[in-house]
């Protein structure tokens, strides 16, 4: 056997000289928890999509990236008598002959045998497989660190470090694997060369065995002729945002018309549109400060606090599936309650989190009997509080993220001692109780799990204590770095369209900010305000940002960045399903009957999901089956708008004589104030003298006047500007 067959050589005075990388030259042994897991990760062997996978791929399994270092070896060096490695003659190993395609392979040549991964592999099975104790990695290092590169440079090249509990460190970029977060804008080599496309920002990934790290690249492209143009700042959120948007060549829109604001604003604030009179006093105001006087007004409104009960029933998933019909009306005046006081978020967190009792006398105790076992709380806590989809770690590390196993148990000790008791599906109320020194065990380990939340120890918890108590003081204290950011990121998705970070619930690194500063800010402030939600929701609703135009944007400059997640304009998006019976009946001045409910009552008020009604069901009213913003469909679709257009209800409405048009056509009142009165309170505007033509025109081609009006109601429900939130 000849140890240099094939490897990279050097030549010096016409003497062949061994090039090998730092992790094996001749005097360190290769080590397996560190180098041959590194080289099968970097490869992708250990994919979810390749042997990783839970079943793995034709009779060979992987821990998915090498989160079990002991199942690996095994597999590697035991299993099967140890066909796949071959010490005799080491390049005749299975493992090699397949990964390099000279034996056939269904995942086809993964590297050549110059590739570091083969190295690394090729040394450790000619130094006997062997698995020897090694120091354990702490951190992973990337340099350069976030930055702005030099104008007319592209490129560059980053190195991956890796740092050890003894005190050694290495370099690691060949067994390292790169990422980018936009692979379009700038790609990034498995060598770790990133090369911007064109202006604009990335964060690049670096993942070497569990440790990850990003760094946040910025490139622009100089344009001699840009100069930013843009609304007055009105706070300190036009200050970062304007700011980005210079910074990236771009520019924003011109501020919304009051007809648009006035509509977006009640739409986004209270969940209906305005009565025909209350847009015909707001358009005619010359007030100065009106927009910020509405807006105090609005979030007083006892509609405020039940549109925004309505989207955290949402994502708490409260149904007469998981908590009973009792269990979700008491579950809805909690909510209604907590919001219309403005109470605290960490306080209503803190009271979900630790809640006990009977679910229905207790509504706060409704989080576990949706959320039934320690998983699936901990899971329900980490995406609705801190952003986080804790899933994967489930099974196993995070593919993608410094989440491991132990993280997930760990948090899930925290709600191992919540128990139920009571007849889940039955009349009886569900009662949640604590069970002390009840644990669960990790998986991997067999052993009771301890709780850490994040592999930190709380400290002053005794095995008696209610933990979740522990885990809720840590959530909710100011210098944890999920809680604020992530409620601020959910209400700025709810008021833009489109979280800093997006989904709203998906915080990591290969998903970073748009706008880091804008969010960091915005967090603050959050806190600095005792974590309620009605100065946030004003704050972001006085911004020029919140209140510019969705249409009209600058041309922008050729060397702009992509400004969709910069906020250069008003994003647009179809009205909840909720939004669009109510604005139809708003409109028509008909109401909604729901069984079981008086006359009068909003969709928007209704405590429960998957109501059995043709039009919330055409859009999408969610069933509440998952602690996610993405049950809520937002782009139309084709059934919907022929379910507007033929939907015998709607019609009904229309045409109801009890409906406004019948009521104003018996007062012979004069068609142009009619007309005007139908574009009020259906688009809050009144109509262009075009339109206004238009219509006097087709009034007097009609038999009557009711059907005149009542085609132009109808025509108008089914135009965009009806349908969507703009």
């Amino acid at each position: 056997m000849n140890p240099l067959k094939n490897r990279p050589l050097q030549w010096l005075c016409g003497v062949a000289l061994l090039v090998l990388p730092e992790w094996a030259n001749a005097d360190t042994p290769v080590m397996f928890r560190t180098d041959v897991i590194a080289a099968l990760s970097r490869v992708g062997c250990n994919s979810g999509t390749c042997h990783g996978s839970p079943q793995g791929k034709n009779g060979f399994r992987l821990s998915l990236r090498g989160f079990d270092a002991d199942l690996d070896y095994s597999t590697l060096v035991r299993e099967q008598g140890g066909r796949r490695l071959n010490p005799v003659d080491p390049e005749q190993s299975l493992l090699l002959l397949k990964a390099t395609g000279r034996v056939a392979h269904q995942g086809g040549a993964l590297m050549g045998r110059d590739h570091p991964s083969y190295q690394v592999l090729l040394s450790w099975i000619e130094q006997g497989c062997r698995d020897v104790v090694t120091p354990q990695l702490v951190r992973l290092e990337m340099t350069p660190g976030s930055h702005r590169l030099p104008p007319g440079t592209q490129s560059l090249t980053l190195t991956a470090r890796a740092h050890f509990a003894d005190g050694s460190s290495r370099a690691v970029s060949p067994l390292t694997v790169f990422t980018s977060s936009d692979p379009d804008l700038a790609p990034v080599s498995a060598s770790g060369v990133v090369r911007f496309q064109s202006t604009g920002e990335a964060s690049i990934l670096a993942r070497y065995l569990d440790q990850v790290v990003s760094v946040r690249l910025t490139y622009v492209q100089p344009d001699t002729s840009y100069h930013f143009q843009g609304p007055r700042i009105a706070n300190f959120i036009d200050e970062h945002v304007f700011a980005k948007q210079r910074e990236l060549q771009l520019l924003p829109a011109p501020i919304a018309t009051d007809a648009v604001f006035l509509r977006r604003v009640y739409l986004d604030t209270i969940g209906v549109l305005p009565a025909a009179e209350e847009a015909k006093a707001f358009l005619d105001s010359t007030d100065a400060n009106k927009r910020a006087l509405l807006i105090d007004r609005l979030l007083q409104r006892e509609e405020y606090a039940r549109f925004w009960a309505l989207k955290w029933a949402d994502i708490l998933r409260g149904s007469p599936t998981t908590i009973s019909e009792r269990g979700v009306h008491s579950f809805h005046r909690y909510l209604v309650r907590t919001f219309a006081e403005d109470r605290p978020m960490t306080e209503f967190a803190r009271e979900l989190l630790t809640g006990t009792g009977n679910t229905i006398h207790h509504p706060r105790a409704n989080f576990y009997r949706i959320s039934r076992t320690p998983e699936d709380a901990v899971e329900a806590a980490a995406q609705v509080f801190m952003g986080l989809r804790m899933s994967c770690a489930k099974c196993h590390n995070h593919p993608f993220e410094a989440i491991t196993q132990t993280d997930y148990y760990g948090m899930a000790a925290f709600f191992a001692q919540v128990q139920m008791k009571g007849n889940q599906f039955g009349l009886d109320d569900e009662v949640v109780t604590l069970q002390a020194r009840r644990e669960i065990q990790h998986p991997r380990t067999r052993k009771n799990q301890e709780p850490l939340a994040f592999g930190l120890r709380l400290p002053g918890m005794s095995p008696d204590d209610d933990r979740r108590v522990f885990f809720a003081d840590w959530l909710t204290a100011p210098e944890n770095k999920y809680f604020a950011p992530s409620m601020v990121n959910r209400v700025w998705y709810h008021l833009l369209g489109t979280g800093i970070v997006d989904p709203v619930d998906d915080f990591r690194d290969t998903n970073p900010p748009s706008n880091p500063a804008l969010l960091d800010a915005l967090a603050a402030d959050f806190t600095r305000n005792g974590s309620r939600l009605r100065p946030l929701i004003r704050t972001i609703l006085n911004s020029s940002t919140y209140q510019l135009a969705s249409r009209d944007e600058p041309t922008q400059s050729p060397h702009a960045a992509k400004g969709d997640r910069y906020f250069t304009r008003a994003g647009v998006r179809m009205l909840a399903a909720e939004q669009i019976l109510d604005a139809v009946s708003s409109a028509t001045g008909v109401p909604e009957k729901f069984d079981g409910y008086p006359l009068g009552t909003r969709a928007l008020d209704l405590p429960e999901g998957g109501i059995q009604h043709p039009l919330l069901q055409a859009f999408a009213k969610p069933v509440r089956d998952v602690n996610c913003e993405c049950a809520r469909e937002d782009d139309p679709s084709l059934p919907q708008v022929l379910h507007l257009l033929n939907n015998a209800g709607l019609l009904a409405k229309v045409k109801s004589p009890q409906g406004r048009i019948a009521g104003w056509v018996k007062q012979n009142r004069d068609p142009r104030y009619l007309i005007e009165q139908i574009y009020l309170a259906t688009l809050t505007r009144r109509p262009t003298d075009a339109e206004r033509d238009l219509i006097l025109k087709h009034l007097a081609s009609q038999p009557d006047m009711m059907t005149g009006l009542s085609d132009l109601q109808h025509a108008l429900i089914n135009v965009n500007e009806f349908l969507l939130r703009h």
